[in-house]
């Protein structure tokens, strides 16, 4: 009896599970929907993009190097990797492409070092930050068929794209994994290495050199790189937010943020409180290039509002904006700068709205005995007034 009725309800059940099988399956799809709907991306993302391998040893203690075998790991690296002056190209030079309309060139890679004040011919006070072009090398260079095939070359559908490196250092820090993606280019280990998206026509030789002459003044660039790093942060000093009364009666409820509740209560995604604050990849775009000084390699840029504290690494690339873009009459060199003996960079070029501190200072004298006039009538019409 008992098994008969097992049965009948096992045989029950299989049919209502039938009859609600279309209507259940609506509604998950309707759920999953509005649940993908719903769902927003992460806002920030602090985690470096894992796109080569791992760097850093695991372990970095000597102990059990002697001062000999320290020696012939340094002779073993100057065999491998190129000296200080060598030529970093191991095969015969590229032929260097030619400049045509939407072409897009390569990046450098620079250190925020300060912000110092400039003064424009008009009179006006500007603050320019000052950014460091370090010792790079293209590292190697990515046709638009490879790059398709890459884990993020979705991005730039009919780019390639060149790896370059910054701030040479001792291969011994570095794991061979890391060393391996050096090999093509002959060039030491870098401490920084950065993608940048170009045109088949701009495509660098790996080992190349990139100097600060890879821009001229006048230009604008976007700059791309991270905020500074402010930890964990209450509501009031990461959003500005007024918080408690401080007399009348409050207790322990000064630096508050207040009601933090939505509809059917529950907390709204994107709500203002306290969390993590800065280390987010910002773009500044369009910034102008107001002096460049060749021979310590640093760029000024107008503001102070580069991101990043000071060593911090920053992307510098032209601005893509139409408005922006570089013209014909400052056309910055293509696919970059190739020094030449015979004819040298200036040590020190500024912009023409920009007055030089080597040159006399600019008097306005008209404005200034307008101003005086007006201040003689000031003072006269005070005067009458007694």
């Amino acid at each position: 009896m008992s098994g008969l009725l097992t049965r009948l309800f096992s045989s029950q059940l299989q049919i209502s599970c039938s009859r609600l099988a279309p209507l259940a399956g609506t509604q998950c799809v309707q759920h999953l929907q509005i649940r993908e709907k719903s769902t927003k991306p992460k806002r920030r993302k602090v985690h470096p993009f894992h796109w080569w391998a791992p760097k850093n040893r695991a372990d970095m203690s000597e102990d059990l190097l002697t001062e000999k075998n320290q020696v012939f790991l340094q002779q073993v690296a100057e065999r491998i990797y190129l000296a200080p002056g060598e030529s970093p190209l191991n095969e015969e030079p590229w032929p260097i492409g030619t400049y045509q309309e939407g072409s897009r060139r390569t990046g450098i890679i620079a250190k925020k070092i300060g912000v110092v004040p400039m003064w424009l011919k008009s009179g006006k006070r500007v603050l320019a930050s000052m950014l460091h072009v370090c010792e790079q090398n293209v590292i190697t260079y990515m046709d638009p068929e490879t790059y398709a095939r890459t884990r993020f070359g979705f991005r730039g559908k009919g780019h390639g794209c060149l790896i370059v490196g910054a701030e040479s250092r001792d291969p011994t820090r570095f794991r061979q994994e890391y060393l391996d993606l050096f090999k093509e280019s002959g060039v030491a280990p870098k401490k920084k290495l950065t993608k940048f998206l170009v045109t088949p026509n701009a495509a660098l030789q790996p080992g190349t050199p990139l100097f600060a002459g890879h821009f001229k003044v006048g230009n604008y660039v976007n700059i791309y790189g991270k905020t500074i790093d402010r930890g964990f942060l209450g509501a009031k000093r990461r959003w500005g937010m007024k918080g408690g009364r401080a007399t009348h009666g409050t207790t322990k409820n000064h630096n508050r943020m207040g009601a933090m509740g939505g509809p059917r209560g529950r907390i709204l995604k994107g709500k203002k409180m306290g969390g993590h604050d800065g280390q987010e990849r910002r773009l500044l775009v369009g910034v102008k290039i107001l002096r460049i000084n060749y021979k310590h390699g640093v760029i000024y840029v107008r503001g102070p509002s580069v991101m990043g504290e000071i060593g911090a690494f920053v992307q510098i690339y032209d601005a893509l904006i139409p408005e922006k873009r570089p013209k014909e009459d400052n056309m910055p060199p293509f696919p970059t700068y190739f020094p030449a003996e015979t004819d040298p960079l200036p040590e020190d070029v500024f912009d023409e709205t920009v007055h030089p501190f080597d040159a006399p200072s600019i008097e306005f004298e008209q404005e200034v005995q307008v101003k005086r006039k007006l201040k003689v009538k000031a003072r006269a019409k005070a005067a009458g007034k007694r």
